[in-house]
């Protein structure tokens, strides 16, 4: 009856879970917002993948290296027939003998402190690809927002860009305004198309690269991208870096594992001895038992095996990771500096575009077919004055951009835990 409801549970945790992973697939293919972006490019991302697997052949090697004994137990048997010359008496001499190697120099425990520290770095590298696969998403979720706005713009401005050509070559067939002008508004109407189409080629990019972040076929994006240009909680330009940064502790448990497996060759210089109990029939019919030990004789190098070259191969590897690491804290040091600057400077840019100043902006670009009909601006001032409020508006746009770009550098570089989510 127990073994059933085991198997029932069992049942029941499997259909749970694919019922889970495909509500979770659904989810992903439906639509991506801030909610579900992290979980689906987490999910999809094969380097997570390879780092998982590859801590999971870490943690077998941290199992192979807690074995007890370093070989296995060796069972020698033998066997002879005697007799004497003229054949008047035979025996069977035989003999056993059993030997086990032993470690006497904490060889096991070096092994063990190095698979640690082999897994420790190996669970860094883990979370390292988590982060960079998340700022790789948030990055493409921005871009794709911003193109998917600039989509939006290109249509409106497109729409008010044609409405002005048509008032503008009706007034011209009306003798009201040169010819010229109006075929100077139209080209200008060109340069809107050609704006829209700019815009529709950034989408279809951005889509791609973002669908492909997502495990999804790239010739088959994602068509729904919901959210807005905001950065990312948690950044300020005044913010300390995390001391903790896994970026530094890898290099630290890198120098770790080469600290360690230079003391496991040095524990490996010391011999193994070999202990051994024999027992035999000798001669005609004598029994002999007996212990034995057997040392290896360690030569110095270059004639025997000292380890020597490996070990101080390891230490000068040791030595450059730890360069490494100073070298590392300048370069993290320098992106924090500049993402901080780029982002003070791009927040400063979007703070003087206030919205009453950008919606005024988009009213007026409507209005200004309105004007040239009615004779309050020439067709000349109306194309000088589009073409500043479209500047206005584009450069918004590319702001708010480059804003969101910041905040994801400069968290990445601050060591924030962009994997966990929404922000």
């Amino acid at each position: 009856m127990s073994s059933f409801f085991r198997t029932a549970a069992a049942a029941a945790c499997i259909f749970i879970s694919r019922g889970a992973i495909a509500q979770e697939t659904r989810d992903c293919a439906a639509q991506i917002d801030r909610e579900n972006l992290i979980p689906c490019a987490l999910a999809a991302s094969l380097a997570v993948r390879a780092e998982q697997a590859s801590l999971s052949a870490t943690e077998a090697r941290r199992t192979a290296a807690g074995v007890i004994l370093p070989s296995n137990p060796v069972l020698a048997l033998s066997g002879s027939r005697r007799s004497l010359e003229n054949g008047a008496q035979t025996t069977l001499n035989w003999s056993a003998e059993l030997s086990q190697e032993l470690e006497i120099a904490g060889q096991r425990g070096a092994r063990t402190r190095a698979a640690e520290a082999e897994l420790a770095a190996q669970n860094r590298r883990v979370l390292l690809s988590k982060r960079d696969t998340a700022a790789a998403a948030w990055t493409a979720y921005f871009e794709a927002i911003a193109a998917q706005r600039e989509q939006e713009l290109a249509n409106n401005l497109l729409q008010a860009s044609q409405r002005m050509s048509a008032v503008a070559r009706g007034k011209a067939e009306q003798g009201l305004i040169a010819s010229v002008d109006a075929d100077v508004v139209e080209a200008a109407t060109l340069r809107v198309l050609q704006a829209k189409l700019s815009a529709s080629r950034k989408w279809a990019v951005a889509t791609a690269t973002l669908s492909a972040l997502l495990g999804r076929d790239a010739a088959r994006p994602v068509t729904t991208v919901n959210g807005e240009l905001a950065p990312l909680a948690g950044t300020d330009s005044s913010s300390a870096p995390n001391t903790d940064r896994p970026e530094m502790q890898l290099l630290a448990d890198e120098q770790k594992v080469l600290n360690a497996r230079a003391q496991t060759l040095r524990r490996a210089r010391v011999p193994n001895p070999t202990l051994s109990v024999f027992a035999q029939n000798d001669g005609f019919d004598e029994r002999v038992y007996g212990l034995g030990v057997a040392l290896p004789i360690p030569l110095p190098s270059p004639i025997g095996r000292t380890n020597a070259g490996e070990i101080a191969e390891l230490e000068a590897l040791g030595r450059r990771v730890q360069v490494e690491r100073a070298r590392r804290e300048r370069a993290l040091g320098l992106e924090v500096a500049t993402a901080a600057a780029e982002l003070r400077a791009h927040r400063d840019t979007v703070a003087a575009l206030t919205s009453p100043m950008l919606a005024r902006a988009e009213r007026s670009l409507v209005d200004l077919s309105d004007a040239i009909d009615t004779g309050r601006l020439s067709v000349r001032d109306a194309l000088i004055t589009q073409q500043a409020l479209l500047e206005l508006l584009q450069t918004n746009l590319s702001e708010r951009l480059e804003l969101c770009l910041a905040s994801v550098r400069l968290a990445r570089a601050l060591g924030r835990p962009l994997e966990e989510g929404a922000r």
